[in-house]
């Protein structure tokens, strides 16, 4: 092998080594990537979340009464339907994730009730808490 191969075989070694450290180092998520970019499930009330907002997901063909029915007391501002039985319910006097959850408890009409977890780092809209 000529030296000029030997140079190039080095170089590439060399090149290959540095590639390796640099994924091996990388960050696991972009460094603008906070708790709010991605969601851990379970763990809604640590989440940044827009103040008063839940998401509410019916069963098939249960009547949208039924969240008045378990979440008027605390006040509906706002109730829009955004598609596939799932409804935006804004509260006057939110009671928190928990206690929104823990009110349906096993009730089969209900399929999932969350707050409205902030997704994205800039979000800019709103105030979040």
């Amino acid at each position: 092998m000529g030296s000029g191969r030997r140079v190039v075989t080095f170089g590439l070694a060399i090149a290959a080594a540095v590639a390796i450290s640099a994924c091996t180092h990388a960050p696991a998520a972009p460094p603008y990537a906070g708790a709010a970019a991605h969601p851990v499930p379970g763990r809604a009330e640590q989440q940044a979340r827009v103040p008063d907002e839940y998401l509410i997901t019916l069963a098939p063909d249960v009547d949208e009464r039924v969240i008045s029915e378990f979440y008027g007391r605390f006040g509906i501002k706002e109730l829009e339907a955004l598609g596939d039985g799932t409804y935006l319910l804004v509260l006057t006097n939110d009671p928190g994730p928990q206690e929104m959850e823990g009110l349906i408890g096993d009730d089969t009409r209900f399929r999932a009730v969350q707050p409205n977890i902030i997704y994205w780092a800039n979000r800019s809209a709103r105030k979040v808490k």
